[in-house]
């Protein structure tokens, strides 16, 4: 029964949340990346825009060519407009409905659980799962150059992991748990998130670059405010529900 129960609330909160976010980032983050995409390197005028200034490219810009040549040949993307727009939908829904899954199973067995400490838990998702990660590796807008996917996405998980356990243990940790917690959450940084060896844009136009880094700027804070609208908001609602519905049921 409260399996079910949770299951079901969850379904109807990752739709809300997704839907929600979905509406937020229409007006945040994608004016930025359509803007950002006017100014990408069209496939073919890559190896061009690389000697623009009568230059050889460097090897690290023959790399990037060669692995977004790669990329871009295999890589499938939704068509701009309606279909865009309903995969990104898709994408944020099914992330609501993991993220809810997360927090209903922990509420579920705390009977104090409601929409105020519920807005905590929503602050600490926010903080592992994009603070954390985030001051390492900064949201990205199309044209910016990373570094391999699969390095980034490992550093991803593991500040995830370990932010996650050492913020527990910093708060429901003894003295010494909680020094350890600390360790933790600084180890990813320590170590260092994987980076470019080049400039963020290799786009030749030095204006272009200008508006580039500009438009980053504005991408970075514009994802803080829809993740963070995201996870206070379900954080408010997981402890709404918790307390309303899941935690009425005999355990």
């Amino acid at each position: 029964m409260l399996f079910r129960n949770i299951i079901f609330a969850a379904l109807l909160m990752g739709l809300i949340s997704g839907l929600g976010a979905s509406m937020l980032q229409r007006f945040t983050t994608t004016p930025i990346i359509l803007s950002a995409e006017e100014y990408e390197i069209v496939e073919d005028d890559a190896p061009a825009s690389a000697n623009s200034h009568g230059e050889e490219p460097s090897h690290a810009q023959k790399a990037i060519v060669e692995r977004d040549h790669v990329h871009n040949k295999e890589a499938w993307a939704p068509e701009d407009g309606i279909e865009r727009a309903f995969f990104t939908t898709v994408a944020n829904v099914l992330t609501g409905i993991g993220f809810s899954l997360l927090l209903l199973s922990v509420m579920a067995f705390n009977r104090k659980a409601n929409a105020k400490n519920g807005l905590v838990w929503g602050l600490a998702g926010f903080a592992v799962f994009f603070i954390a990660p985030g001051l390492g590796l900064r949201p990205e807008i199309p044209g910016m150059q990373a570094a391999v996917l699969e390095g980034r996405q490992g550093w991803w998980l593991m500040t995830v992991m370990f932010s996650a356990v050492g913020l527990a243990l910093l708060v429901f940790g003894d003295k010494f748990s909680r020094f350890g917690g600390l360790i933790l959450i600084a180890v990813p940084h320590i170590l260092g998130a994987p980076h470019q060896e080049v400039q963020s844009f290799i786009h030749p136009d030095q204006m272009a670059v200008k508006i580039l880094n500009g438009l980053a700027v504005k991408f970075m804070w514009a994802t803080a405010f829809t993740a963070g609208v995201f996870w206070i908001s379900l954080g408010a609602m997981s402890g709404y529900v918790s307390e309303r519905f899941l935690n009425r049921i005999d355990h």
